[in-house]
């Protein structure tokens, strides 16, 4: 049995774990995503391997990055301004010297796609779009049994679709951008928008509003209903999957919208696009460390990508 080292970065943890061969998850370690620093999170990375190394015989290591990468290099290439010292990190490189042992990295959002394809729901898929909902929105194209890079890591990356032009400001210097609409981020801060007065901070806080019937936060989650909805029915025409996958920790609450989706969605759409259907991620918060396991046992090979 081969045991990696998976790690997944989010927005607001970075989590690591233990990981055989058959896609078991044997220990789990979560620490805040709290300094925004690309220091902090090579650190942080180095001290999950360290830990896990403690008690399995780690055989190689995959990691879920933020941003924009050259997969096979191992460095990232572009993210979000928030984020300092992360532009230019050699997170491949840096890892391997640490650690001796093979290093593979993909984007956060294309390893919760290669889970999913390999334990979850689109297990046995060969051509796949996920849209996943986090703190932001990414996504990640799977065609023919590989998953798509782009020339510049940059395939699959719909929370940066224009969706309201002229609409909300986005961290990366556009405006309207799909994350600023379906983001668990966006929930929150559209909310508070809407309500000058609300002091929320978080989509957990959002939730519970919209659990009291709160109508402001009905009327938000209304919208993030039809923004989803359009990006969906984008995706399906685009794409030309044989699913589109609904992942990242924001599926987690989709009891209260699920049902509304499937209802635009196929109201938005037409005759091919209501051949796709839209499909609900089974990993959870755990297909990201279930594709960074994939890939470190060389399950998959990352693509080739200029460098900027």
């Amino acid at each position: 049995m081969s045991i990696a080292a998976a790690i997944d970065t989010g927005g607001t943890k970075i989590v690591g774990a233990a990981v055989d061969d058959s896609g078991k998850i044997l220990k789990e370690i979560r620490v805040p995503n709290t300094e925004r620093d690309g220091g902090f999170i090579l650190r942080t990375y180095m001290d999950l391997v360290k830990t896990l190394q403690e008690e399995y015989s780690i055989t190689a290591i995959g990691i879920g990055a933020g941003g924009r990468l050259d997969e096979e290099k191992g460095t990232v290439l572009y993210a979000v301004d928030i984020y300092r010292n992360y532009i230019g990190l050699e997170i491949k490189a840096r890892m391997e010297e640490a650690f001796g042992l093979p290093v593979r990295i993909t984007n956060d959002c294309r390893a919760a796609v290669l889970g999913e394809q390999w334990l979850g729901a689109a297990k046995g898929c060969r051509n796949i779009f996920g849209i996943i909902l986090g703190t932001g929105v990414g996504g990640g194209y799977y065609s023919d049994g590989r998953m798509i890079g782009g020339v510049r890591g940059g395939t699959g990356e719909i929370g940066h679709a224009i969706l309201h032009r002229g609409g909300r400001k986005c961290l990366c210097g556009q405006q309207g951008c799909v994350e600023q609409y379906i983001s668990g981020t966006a929930l929150w801060s559209i909310y508070r928008e809407r309500c000058p007065e609300s002091q929320i901070t978080s989509g957990y806080e959002f939730f519970e509003l919209y659990r009291q019937g709160d109508t402001n936060a009905v009327r938000v989650l209304e919208g993030f209903v039809e923004d989803l909805a359009e990006c969906a029915v984008n995706c399906g025409n685009l794409f030309d999957p044989e699913m589109i996958l609904i992942g990242g920790g924001l599926s987690d609450t989709a009891e209260y919208w699920w049902e509304a989706l499937l209802k635009t969605y196929e109201a938005l759409g037409n005759v091919h696009t209501r051949r796709i259907p839209l499909v609900r991620a089974e990993c959870g918060n755990r297909a990201a460390l279930l594709g960074a396991a994939r890939i470190a046992f060389g399950e998959w090979e990352p693509g080739s990508v200029w460098s900027w």
